[in-house]
């Protein structure tokens, strides 16, 4: 078990080969350990993860897991699959053998989900989760049975409403605000759509204000204490948004107080998402309206489309979603019933 030391960095690091779970040679290295120990251990560790039979625990499923996905899968995504396993599902299920997983683990365990303050929908996505991890090991365990099968999953893709404000309540909203950063941020959220990763890695060059063109290329992410701009989550994220003429206005008055118009200079520099839903929740209380998420100026602006009647794929390329059936199944009980419509049409023929 050769581990190496890095006079540059002052570390430890091992290099090995080892067989995956298809029998094929991989080579792993793994740097930055304090002591030549550490990185000995890692190795022996890692082999060990990588001898998938029944006996193999789902605590070492969910670290292999996480190794294997990490490279394909944006650091978002990684860090709530590691939180989901660290609090829900390692706390029950550590040292239990994947072989061993009956279908009495597995209600004992959903039951016990329920019983916490937890929303349906993460319910559903903690659900989901444990079922992906189970397949994933039952794949490279060889197993044959799923105990999963048969069993009904718990809690609910989408929540039962959606949270939203008007038009008119969100103008009650923004005429308290008067801090131009501020003002220009949330008049963004609302009136094109985009996600507040998406709003806090906007730079001057994203901003086409001839064409009235907003590009959205890239999501700001604040993970393990580090700011991380990363591409957006689908290739469809990537996309043009166009902007009504007095967001226009907006911007442009804007742009003067900003010291430097260096195009990869960011939009808005010192402002994070706690800002927002501080500010959010501020303002939506002065001005007695429902207190709603960062998120749901998202929800907002798609209501504020459907009801000026806009085509659902043009809201589909607006928000960035991959499918149209993204768009419809998550607001498609927005639009209102039109069979009073054709009844009168077809009357009319």
């Amino acid at each position: 078990m050769p581990s190496y030391y890095d006079e540059k960095t002052k570390s430890w690091y091992c290099k090995f080969n080892y067989l995956d779970w298809q029998g094929q040679r991989q080579q792993k290295m793994k740097r930055g350990f304090p002591r030549k120990k550490d990185a000995a251990d890692f190795e022996t560790r890692f082999k060990a993860s990588q001898k998938y039979d029944s006996k193999t625990t789902i605590g070492s499923i969910a670290d292999s897991y996480l190794e294997e996905i990490a490279p394909r899968r944006r650091a978002s995504t990684i860090k709530n699959y590691k939180t989901t396993f660290e609090k829900h599902i390692k706390p029950y299920f550590a040292d239990l053998p994947i072989g061993a997983l009956t279908e009495k683990h597995i209600i004992g365990w959903q039951n016990t989900i329920l019983a916490v303050d937890l929303s349906d929908t993460y319910i559903h996505k903690l659900d989901t989760i444990f079922r992906t991890l189970y397949a994933f090991g039952a794949k490279r365990c060889k197993l044959l049975e799923n105990p999963f099968d048969g069993l009904e999953k718990i809690g609910h893709a989408r929540a039962d409403t959606m949270q939203f404000w008007t038009l008119n309540q969100y103008r009650s909203f923004i005429a308290l605000i008067e801090d131009p950063v501020k003002h220009l941020a949330f008049d963004l959220l609302f009136y094109t759509g985009i996600r507040a990763g998406e709003l806090l890695a906007l730079q001057i060059g994203d901003i086409d204000l001839v064409q009235g063109i907003l590009h959205i290329t890239k999501s700001y992410q604040r993970i393990g204490g580090k700011n991380i701009i990363s591409p957006p989550k689908t290739k469809k994220g990537i996309r043009d948004i166009t902007m009504p003429k007095f967001l226009c206005y907006e911007i442009i008055e804007y742009k003067k107080h900003i010291y430097g118009c260096d195009p990869e200079f960011p939009l808005f520099a010192k402002m994070c998402r706690g800002t927002l839903k501080y500010n959010l929740d501020k303002y939506s209380e002065l001005a007695g309206i429902p207190r709603i998420r960062v998120h749901d100026l998202r929800h907002s602006h798609v209501a504020l489309l459907i009801e000026q009647g806009v085509a659902p794929m043009i809201i589909q390329e607006r928000l960035g979603h991959e499918s149209i059936n993204t768009t419809l199944g998550t607001y498609g009980h927005l639009y209102p019933n039109k069979q009073k419509q054709v009844v009168d049409i077809l009357d009319n023929l």
